[in-house]
């Protein structure tokens, strides 16, 4: 399966290129063939013509200056020898063209029966009694010959003896050429024709992909054939049902948070009032707090996700170096293994709330932060490690749901809230790239953040 073509372009070229060849070489076939026998057909025409000529010289010429006559009209290709006896092969088989010399005999030499006219083909060299021809055949005596004997008015015979020339061959250099320049014209033509139509289906790869990363993209241009304006109008169409989709589930979750706020607040006020232990009236009011910060952190979600922030040139490597050198003045271990500039283009804000993230769960739960950046063919690698204890590998993923905390993280001050990795992985979704965790084998967790390398370069020192 390997060895298929990956892409209908390329397919399509191969069907075009293998079909126009198969049909040019068999009209070539077809076209040579018909050629060949309208060839064939003037060519023994135009031969009998010639042999009656010849045949009404000699037959008009003196008998002793018939020799002589006969070597003088003969050529490399056809050899007339005149002799007063027949000689004729005992075992010769008559050939077809009989019938078309006889025609063109007829009006010289009148009706000619079987006794008088023999045509027939011999592949054998020349009889020995035309020793006087031999040095006109010593190259093609051994060919296809047609002979011809022929009884003149006197009794004598005159004899022809014609070298067939080899069928002519169906692939000659012109073919051939044909056949090329067929090639590479088909080749330059699919390749544009192919372009041209599938044109529209790179667009909406490129547009899904963007769609993929951003629902509030630019919509699909609606034009080229019918098939693909309507296809294009079904696509924005899908676009704005689910950025309508989004949006609506954003406002909905930021009124629900917005609205949360003034009852926590007045059983806060209530709790504050009962007649319970300190001990009870503590512990409820701390769960009141985390409540009000989930909301808190909702809408500070919600938020984010509905401010378009725009995409725009930024040094990843200034960024996540600042971020390192702040922790590092707080007293904390966080350091970026990178030197140079690393430029990449996306949202600024969003990159940065998207590293600090890892990099302070690295050094509050894994005691450190050691960062480093790798830029590959295509992509932007940024690795952060820690020296904790690190995650079960059957929670690597649910880590990235809204509001998931560990079992032993469940307090609101040790824990979080559980809202910090899943912005993590939508912000990189929303930039073409994603986060994955792994434990460390020597221990500790590893947080790879990949980013598409769309329109960034990368500069080393």
């Amino acid at each position: 399966m390997k060895l298929l073509p990956d892409s209908i372009r390329t397919r399509t070229i191969l069907v075009l290129l293998i079909g126009l060849t198969a049909s040019h070489l068999a009209s070539t076939v077809v076209y040579s063939t018909d050629r060949e026998q309208a060839l064939a057909a003037a060519n023994d025409q135009r031969m009998a013509d010639r042999l009656a000529v010849l045949a009404q010289v000699i037959d008009t010429s003196v008998e002793t200056l018939r020799p002589t006559v006969a070597e003088a009209i003969s050529s490399p290709a056809l050899h007339v020898i005149w002799s007063p006896d027949s000689t004729l092969p005992p075992d010769h088989r008559e050939d077809e063209k009989r019938k078309l010399i006889q025609a063109s005999l007829q009006p010289h030499f009148g009706s000619l029966d079987e006794s008088r006219l023999h045509v027939f083909v011999s592949s054998h060299a020349v009889p020995q009694n035309w020793a006087a021809a031999i040095h006109l055949l010593h190259q093609a005596s051994s060919a296809q010959q047609l002979q011809v004997s022929l009884a003149l008015k006197d009794g004598s015979w005159l004899n022809f003896h014609w070298t067939l020339p080899d069928a002519p061959t169906r692939w000659s250099r012109e073919s051939l050429i044909s056949t090329l320049v067929m090639l590479l014209g088909t080749v330059i033509i699919a390749i544009w024709a192919t372009r041209w139509i599938t044109a529209p289906l790179a667009s909406f790869a490129r547009a899904a992909e963007r769609l993929g990363m951003d629902v509030t993209a630019s919509p699909l241009a609606e034009d080229g054939p019918q098939e693909v304006r309507s296809a294009a109008r079904a696509f924005n169409q899908m676009q704005r049902r689910i950025r309508n989709f989004v949006e609506d589930r954003l406002s909905m979750l930021a009124a629900i948070s917005h609205d949360l706020r003034t009852p926590i607040t007045r059983l806060r006020l209530r709790t504050e009032q009962l007649p319970i232990d300190a001990e009870q009236q503590d512990k409820m009011l701390r769960d009141l707090d985390e409540m009000e910060q989930m909301v808190s952190s909702s809408l500070a979600f919600a938020k984010d996700e509905a401010t378009a922030e725009p995409n725009q040139a930024m040094d990843l490597a200034a960024l996540i170096g600042s971020i390192c050198d702040d922790l590092t003045d707080a007293g904390h271990d966080a350091d970026f293994e990178w030197a140079g500039r690393l430029i990449y283009h996306g949202r600024p804000l969003a990159m940065k709330r998207l590293f600090s993230n890892l990099i302070w769960n690295a050094v509050r739960y894994g005691q450190c932060a050691k960062v480093r950046a790798t830029p590959l063919p295509g992509r932007i690698e940024v690795v952060v490690e820690d020296q904790g204890p690190g995650i079960p590998d059957d929670q690597l993923e649910k880590v990235f749901k809204p509001f998931y905390r560990l079992e032993n993280s469940r307090n609101k001050r040790t824990g979080g809230l559980g809202l910090g990795l899943a912005n993590v992985r939508t912000i990189a979704r929303a930039h073409g790239g994603d986060v994955r965790l792994s434990n460390r084998p020597e221990g500790g967790l590893s947080a790879t953040v990949t980013l598409p390398s769309n329109s960034e370069k990368q500069v080393g020192s």
